[in-house]
């Protein structure tokens, strides 16, 4: 079996690989919070792996070429629709715009659900089905909610109820619904899913923080990221690696992916983390300001970024802001939205959270704490065709319908 162990992220404390969905037994009778990550026989891997079959095009058509640093150990049980080896490319006019010529977007609204979640869900669920469970719950915003019930399905789950936030893309709960999942729009949703999961047997395909519950499994998957980002710069690091962030998992998991790296001697270098959130909900910005080791609670969060909104997070991605020498910044709607534009000229549809990372780029860069020089990536995490609401108000005008040719050379400035 390639992991070895759940390793609590903060007393270091090992138990066996199992359905461990309420953070450190240890720590909790201590009276704090701890997630568990998956850690593996780095050196023993590092013996047996050829990097180069990772490149291998007949493997590269999911996150499962990267078995070896992965969980699941039977075949079986491995559930994928054709996530990861997503683009690394350079978004034109932002790249013109910053003068940052080595500017890459990893474009992960090309997932089969849109999203960089179906990565999490790959992962996670195809360990819910390694460990015997036939029923999965989750909550979202909206993209983690349709990506874990697209992968339920794949698994065949007998259930899969995804709890949804009142303001979540009408869409988004009907792709839900779709896959075969059962959607419910309420405000106090971890309520209902820690029920489910100690009274009724589900599977937690949540985060690993906040509590009450999480899964140690599915960041597993994000992980991938930083793997990939390496092959495609030439098994390179970036100097810098901006992330939308909100319970962390999506800048902890490619950090992970880049320190494993490491610690394989396959790379000798970390990036900079840096992680992105709106000026109206920025716990993570105002504990590393304050140089906290704890993610603070945000009152009143409110943004435009409904994905990146919520009011508290996990502290595996605050440590991993300090260890890489990274930071936590935030940015305006106002700003997010000019991202948006830029992105869309640039032939990128993205939902404001996922432009929240280019924003903040690009405000790293007219403070000068980022160099042209540099290499840096921005993790662009769902499509801004799922947030069809969000699209409207953002167009300038409505086409018009049956135009007069007067009309059309009038638009057109002929």
């Amino acid at each position: 079996m390639p992991a070895i162990a759940l390793t609590c992220t903060q007393c270091h404390a090992e138990y066996p690989i199992g359905p461990m969905f309420h953070g450190c037994p240890l720590c909790r009778a201590a009276g704090t919070v701890a997630a568990l990550g998956v850690t593996y026989d780095y050196d023993a891997i590092a013996r047996a792996l050829n990097i180069n079959e990772w490149n291998v095009p007949s493997q590269s058509h999911s996150i499962w070429r990267f078995r070896a640093l992965l969980p699941v150990s039977d075949p079986r049980c491995i559930v994928s629709l054709g996530e990861g080896n997503t683009a690394l490319v350079r978004p034109r006019v932002v790249c013109e715009e910053t003068g940052l010529n080595e500017l890459y977007i990893k474009n992960e609204t090309t997932n089969p659900t849109w999203a960089f979640k179906d990565r999490f869900h790959a992962a996670s669920i195809s360990m819910a089905k390694a460990l015997g469970f036939t029923k999965v719950t989750a909550s979202t915003t909206g993209n983690h909610g349709s990506s874990a019930a697209a992968y339920a399905a794949a698994a065949g789950m007998a259930s899969c109820a995804i709890f949804c936030h009142p303001e979540s893309s009408v869409l988004q709960r009907n792709m839900i619904q779709l896959y075969g999942g059962t959607a419910f729009v309420l405000k106090d949703r971890d309520r209902y899913l820690e029920a489910l999961v100690t009274d009724h047997g589900y599977y937690p395909s949540t985060t690993m923080e906040p509590m009450p519950v999480g899964t140690p499994y599915g960041v597993e998957g994000y992980k991938t990221i930083g793997y990939e980002i390496f092959l495609q710069l030439g098994r390179r690091v970036p100097d810098h690696l901006f992330c939308p962030i909100s319970a962390g998992d999506s800048l902890y998991g490619p950090w992970k992916g880049f320190r494993e790296l490491r610690l394989m001697g396959i790379s000798d270098r970390l990036p900079r983390m840096h992680g992105a959130q709106a000026a109206g909900c920025n716990p993570y910005v105002r504990s590393f300001q304050q140089g906290l080791n704890e993610v603070v609670v945000h009152p009143d969060p409110r943004s435009i970024a409904l994905s990146i909104r919520d009011e508290m997070g996990g502290k595996p991605a605050l440590q991993a802001i300090y260890e890489s020498g990274g930071d936590a910044t935030d940015v305006t709607d106002e700003e997010i939205l000019h991202a948006v534009r830029l992105l869309a000229r640039s032939g990128f549809l993205v939902e404001p959270s996922s432009a929240a990372s280019v924003a903040c780029a690009m405000k790293a860069s007219r403070e000068g704490r980022i160099r042209r020089d540099q290499t840096v990536v921005c993790l662009i995490t769902g499509s801004g065709a799922k947030w069809p609401e969000v699209l409207a108000g953002l167009v300038d005008r409505t086409a018009p319908v049956e135009p007069t040719w007067g009309q059309i050379q009038s638009d057109l400035s002929l």
